[in-house]
């Protein structure tokens, strides 16, 4: 677990994924959307698609792992999340997850950071600020 003040202004975690059918799959059980744009391939292309598009929601779900355990790593509680999505994604796409630390306040404990993911094709995927808290303690 990391405090406050082992980080700083302009650090910068990296983090990729590729976006799977298993990953896709499982959300679309999860979350119960079954809607054409995601598993139909031809209504897809009817409305201007190369295929299905990814979840844009499945996307903030990944950002919770990376958020609790891999950046800044289970000290934190997310307190906000801004989330824009620009473009979509698909299937098979390599993404990469980018947070850089834009502000830190060590009195109250709190860190502001800003999330992008682009695709293989360096195409803004997702873009938002995330706040977080760092005062939780085992």
């Amino acid at each position: 677990m990391r405090i406050i003040q082992d980080i700083f202004i302009g650090e910068e975690f990296v983090h990729k994924v590729a976006m799977t059918e298993a990953l896709h799959l499982g959300f679309m059980e999860l979350s119960g959307d079954k809607s054409p744009i995601h598993t139909d391939v031809e209504f897809a292309k009817k409305n201007g698609f190369q295929a299905c598009l990814g979840y844009a929601f499945l996307l903030p779900l990944i950002l919770s792992k990376i958020y609790g355990m891999l950046f800044p790593g289970g000290s934190e509680l997310c307190l906000r999340q801004d989330t824009n999505f620009p473009n979509p994604y698909y299937v098979g796409d390599d993404l990469t997850f980018r947070i850089v630390v834009l502000d830190k306040n060590d009195d109250l404990q709190l860190l502001t950071a800003m999330t992008t993911i682009v695709n293989q094709d360096s195409k803004s995927i997702f873009r938002g600020k995330v706040v977080f808290k760092l005062s939780l303690r085992d």
